[in-house]
């Protein structure tokens, strides 16, 4: 019977300083276990540094979402000041224009008044003078 044998790495023992490498299957699994292990190594590093990049991004992102909104704020504190000054300005239109009617209401009422004295002085000097008869003026308050 014949029997055969295989061999991968035959090592000389009688020369034993030869340069070279010798490769087993052992020295091969671990190799590749070493690469394997690298490999998976460097896809948690680039999981990593994207996560850092996206982090990074967010806050650049929420870094101008917040100057713009400082901004606005700005804008709508110059805005209320604004409108606080066309309200007191408002005010102070009405409060005059509420003098100057109020002063117009005198002066018509006092050129009434004189009017009014003008009228019973005519028709005192009528009726003494003459035999003027005065009718009573009723006015009509019904709307039409």
């Amino acid at each position: 019977m014949t029997t055969t044998k295989s061999v991968i790495a035959v090592s000389n023992s009688t020369n034993s300083n030869s340069p070279g490498i010798t490769i087993t299957l052992e020295s091969t699994g671990i190799f590749l276990g070493i690469l394997v292990s690298f490999s998976i190594l460097g896809g948690l590093g680039i999981k990593i540094v994207s996560s850092i990049n996206r982090i990074s991004t967010s806050i650049i992102q929420i870094e101008e979402d917040l100057k713009e909104y400082a901004s606005n704020a700005e804008k709508i504190r110059e805005l209320d000041k604004r409108f606080d000054l066309h309200v007191q300005e408002y005010i102070n239109r009405k409060d005059v224009i509420q003098m100057l009617l109020g002063q117009m209401n005198e002066k018509i009422d006092h050129k009434f008044k004189r009017v009014l004295f003008y009228t019973r002085d005519i028709q005192r000097f009528l009726q003494r003078d003459t035999n003027f008869q005065i009718r009573e003026y009723e006015e009509n308050t019904e709307q039409e």
